[in-house]
C-alpha cells in the first residue's frame, strides 16, 4: 500500500483542515520523537551533531510527506487524462463524439489551402437499428456499433476524422477528398458492414448502412457541409437504405446500384 493509500483510507473522509492538521500534528510528534532519541542515544552538544541529526530528522519526516505528495500528484494528472478522453471520445466505439468532430473538422479547414482544397463529409446512419436492439438485445446493437466504429476507424486515413454524432449516427470528415474518393472510402463502409454478422457469428443478423455525402468547398461553412450530408442521408433513406447519396451542382441523379445523387 502507498502513502497516498494509506492516507486516503484512514483520513480521505476528513475536512481538508482537519487532514492537514493531522498531518502537521503527526509531522511534530515524529519529529520531536526523533529529535528526543538522537539527543538520548548520541547526544547534541556538538554543532556538527545537531546539523547530522537536524538532516536525518528532515529526511525521514519529508520522505512519506513527499511519496504522498507525488502519489496525490500523479492521481490527479490521471484524472485529468482520463476526463480529457472522456470529453473527447465515445465510450463504445472509441471514435471521438460529436464536439471533438467539429474541432478537428474546422482545425482541418484551417489548414487546408481555401483556394486550392475541398474536403468531403460523410454522414452514415445504420439501418433498421431500433429493429436490431428489438430482436437480438442491446449488447448485440452495442456490438454492431462497435464492430462499425472499428470498420470506420481503419478505413479513414491518417488526416481524416470520425466521429459518432449519436446513437446509430456516424459522422467522417475527409481532408482534401474529392467525389472519387468519397465515393469510394463509402463504398468500402457499406460493404464491410455486410461482414459484422459473419464477425458476430450471428448467421441472420442483416447490418447495412446508409451514406449521404456532401463536398465542402473552400469558404463553406462546415455546418453548411453537414446539412447537406444530412440531406442527401435522408434522401438514402427514403429511396430504400443500403445505399449512397451524394449532391452534385446539377441536382441530377445518376442511376447506379447503391449510389444516388440528388
Amino acid at each position: 500500500m502507498t502513502t497516498y493509500d494509506f492516507w486516503t483510507a484512514k483520513f480521505g473522509d476528513y475536512a481538508p483542515m482537519q487532514q492537514i492538521t493531522i498531518m502537521v500534528g503527526m509531522a511534530v510528534v515524529a519529529s520531536n520523537a526523533l529529535a528526543t532519541g538522537f539527543f538520548l542515544v548520541i547526544g547534541l552538544d556538538q554543532i556538527a551533531t545537531v546539523l547530522v541529526a537536524t538532516t536525518l530528522i528532515v529526511v525521514i519526516v519529508s520522505v512519506p510527506l513527499g511519496a504522498f505528495l507525488i502519489g496525490l500528484n500523479f492521481r490527479l494528472k490521471q484524472a485529468a487524462i482520463q476526463l480529457d478522453v472522456a470529453s473527447r471520445k465515445d465510450g463504445l466505439t472509441g471514435l471521438g463524439n460529436r464536439n471533438e468532430f467539429y474541432l478537428q473538422a474546422q482545425r482541418q479547414i484551417v489548414l487546408c489551402d481555401p483556394e486550392k482544397s475541398a474536403d468531403a463529409v460523410l454522414y452514415i446512419d445504420a439501418d433498421h437499428f431500433k429493429s436490431i436492439n428489438d430482436r437480438y438485445g442491446h449488447a448485440v446493437g452495442d456490438s454492431v456499433l462497435q464492430e462499425i466504429g472499428s470498420l470506420i476507424r481503419f478505413t479513414i486515413g491518417e488526416w481524416d476524422f470520425a466521429a459518432r454524432f449519436g446513437g446509430e449516427e456516424f459522422a467522417i470528415f475527409l481532408s482534401n477528398a474529392d467525389l472519387g474518393k468519397a465515393d469510394w472510402l463509402s463504398h468500402k463502409i457499406l460493404t464491410g458492414v455486410r461482414d459484422i454478422s459473419k464477425h458476430l457469428l450471428i448467421a441472420d443478423l442483416d447490418v447495412t448502412v446508409s451514406v449521404g455525402i456532401s463536398i465542402h468547398e473552400p469558404g463553406q461553412s462546415l455546418e453548411a457541409a453537414l446539412i447537406a450530408a444530412d440531406k442527401c442521408l435522408y434522401a438514402a433513406k427514403s429511396q430504400g437504405r443500403n445505399r449512397i447519396v451524394h449532391a452534385d451542382s446539377n441536382l441530377t441523379v445518376l442511376h447506379e446500384p447503391q449510389i444516388r445523387m440528388i
